[in-house]
């Protein structure tokens, strides 16, 4: 087994995850950017990411094609149906493709040249560990929700991990947690009464949403270290 792995994310926290556990599955990081008063969900990964998520969308090819801050910018127009509530969206995927990582942004309503004012506001680095993304132009853009990093980790579940700051600590339980030994955990329920955990380390958030039965998490969990490194 891996016994640890660090993950950057889209704001430029990097999460170093150890412990005795399969950590080898890739990662993603999501973010929201607020760019010219709309909001853009930005999501980064390894080149499968771009691609499932065309593949989900039905995309078979690209419409056009940019060079753009030493990758390549791609965009196409996909009918997006929405079968829960019957209706459909015209929708513009766009995926940026750098060296080893890709992102991809849904735009609803938009055309290419869209997708590239969009690029030519934002800045997009590429580094060994994931992509960061920054405003060029503060008045313009800005990040309007911290970024998480999201990785499955088999036997566990899915990992949501963001960095532990003044306004993410409000998303903390009031009452107090189990002791573990590399945090504090917090166990609650969602809207369709389904458990999941919350992790606190001195400088990182995790929420846990286990893949089977959560009685063996809190025993898993004890050996899981999460924290922000330089």
């Amino acid at each position: 087994m891996t016994k640890g792995v660090v993950h950057r994310a889209l704001d430029g926290y990097r999460f170093q995850i150890s412990g005795d556990l399969d950590l080898t599955q890739p990662f993603t990081s999501v973010a929201r950017f607020a760019v010219d008063g709309r909001l853009y969900e930005l999501t980064s990964g390894d080149h499968n990411a771009a691609t499932g998520w065309t593949d989900d969308l039905r995309v078979q090819r690209f419409d056009d094609e940019f060079s753009v801050q030493r990758g390549r910018l791609r965009t196409v127009m996909v009918t997006d149906h929405d079968a829960r509530i019957g209706l459909e969206d015209h929708l513009l995927a766009v995926v940026w493709e750098g060296h080893e990582f890709s992102m991809f942004v849904p735009m609803y309503n938009a055309r290419p040249a869209d997708a590239v004012r969009l690029f030519q506001v934002l800045t997009m680095t590429e580094h060994e560990d994931g992509i960061t993304v920054a405003s060029r132009n503060p008045k313009r853009a800005g990040i309007a929700e911290p970024a998480d990093v999201v990785k499955e980790v088999p036997g566990l579940g899915l990992l949501e991990i963001t960095a532990l700051t003044k306004t993410t600590a409000r998303r903390l339980p009031q009452w107090s947690g189990a002791r573990l030994p590399h945090g504090e955990l917090f166990r609650d329920t969602l809207d369709d009464d389904s458990t999941y955990f919350m992790l606190a380390t001195p400088s990182a958030m995790v929420t846990v949403l286990p893949h089977g039965s959560a009685a063996d998490v809190p025993g898993r969990l004890g050996g899981l270290k999460v924290e922000t490194v330089d």
